[in-house]
Formats: C-alpha cells, structure tokens, sequence
C-alpha cells in the first residue's frame, strides 16, 4: 500500500524572542513560559491521534509543572493532561485525540502553572489538515521554526506497524532510514532561513512473501523559517 500526503502548512514564528533549549525552541529566562502545540500535519477522522503540548521556560528555573488543556477555537475542550519534565526548562503533555470529520480544527493549548515559578499561558492555533483517508506516515514539528537546530518528527498513522523513515530538505536527505520506536522517527535539522520543503519517505519493517514492504507513504511540508 502505498499513500503519499501533501498539505501546505507556512508556519510563521512569533515575536517572542528565543533561545535554543533541548530539541525545540525556548523562551528567554523569564517566568512567563512559551506554549506549542506539536500535533500531525495531516491526521485521519475517526481514529486517534497524539497531541503534545510543550511548555518551555528559562532552564534556571526548572522545567514547568502543571497542567494544559486542550481545546478547540470552537470551544471545545478535548482534555486535561499532566506537564513531564522532558530536558531543563521543557516539559510536555499529551493526549490522545480522536479527530472529527471536519477539513480543519483549530487546537490551543492553555497551561495552568503548578507553583510559583511559572505563569499561566497560551499557545497559538494548530491546524492540522483532517482527511478520510488513511495516514501511514506525517510530519510533526515546532510551529515557530526559527533559523538553527529544529528537531524534526515522522508519526505513524493509527494501526500502521513500525518501520524506518528518511528525511529530505528541499530534495535532499542525510539522515539515511532512521527507524520508529513507538510510531515516531526523529532527526535534527540545522535549519536556515527561508521557506523549504520536508519530505518523509516511510517504509514497513514487515514484509510480504515477496519481499516487498506491506505498507508505505510519504508526508511532504512546507514551511517558512525566520532568522
């Protein structure tokens, strides 16, 4: 089986000035933490899906304890989940989430401070394309890339079997077949400036009598990113 996916998703950063903290981007040291909703470019209707807020402060005071909920830009809540620390200064939450039969869903995340280290905050709007058909592989990445080490996901699809996956940058790959652990492939891209284009190629470890992969798929992205 074999399913390519392309959606034209142009991240722009925000203003928010930030230095580089474990695989994603942080917040200058200050107590007002930075929030990103990391979830699939593309994600199927009716079969779950992970969401993972990450919620980043200055590593000094220590990676950020609470909660986030989940909501829609309906009004929706989808759920409540757990801040775990995850490198100084970073944490994340996730929450399985099953997708509507809608084209697109705006997703927020709200954090609710544990202690006195932190303050309250919200991220922007996530709209991850939703189709009907099915998903072997997509693409899962900060939505303010700025200019420097951007840590790059491939996700499996709901029931898809673990594989290998290469990454590409505007046609070019240099990470060879990275293998999945638990429906996730990961690789650092050292990102320039501008608008470039990532391509994921997926592949099944299992194979068919005839030696061909059971299942594949591809995930193509573009995003623009800032200095």
């Amino acid at each position: 089986m074999s399913i390519g996916i392309t959606t034209r998703l142009v991240i722009t950063a925000t203003a928010l000035a930030m230095t580089l903290a474990g695989p994603f981007r942080a917040s200058a040291s200050t107590a007002s933490p930075t929030v990103e909703v990391l979830v699939p470019n593309v994600v199927q209707s009716g079969v779950p899906s992970p969401l993972i807020a990450e919620v980043i402060q200055g590593a000094s005071l220590g990676s950020p304890a609470g909660t986030v909920t989940f909501s829609t830009g309906y009004g929706t809540t989808l759920g409540t989940a757990t801040l775990m620390a995850t490198s100084p200064g970073v944490s994340r939450a996730m929450l399985s989430w099953t997708p509507p039969p809608e084209y697109t869903v705006p997703l927020i995340a709200h954090f609710t401070p544990e202690g006195s280290t932190s303050v309250a905050a919200s991220s922007t709007y996530q709209r991850p394309l939703i189709t009907s058909a099915e998903v072997p592989v997509a693409i899962r990445l900060t939505p303010t890339p700025i200019a420097g080490p951007i840590r790059l996901e491939a996700v499996l699809g709901h029931g898809v079997s673990e594989g290998s996956v290469s990454f590409l940058v505007d046609g070019k790959g240099w990470t060879g077949s990275v293998p999945t652990v638990d429906g996730v492939a990961s690789t650092t891209w050292n990102a320039p400036a501008g608008v470039h284009t990532i391509l994921v190629q997926y592949s099944s470890s299992a194979n068919n009598p005839a030696g061909a992969a059971i299942w594949t798929g591809t995930s193509t992205q573009f995003v623009n990113v800032l200095l």
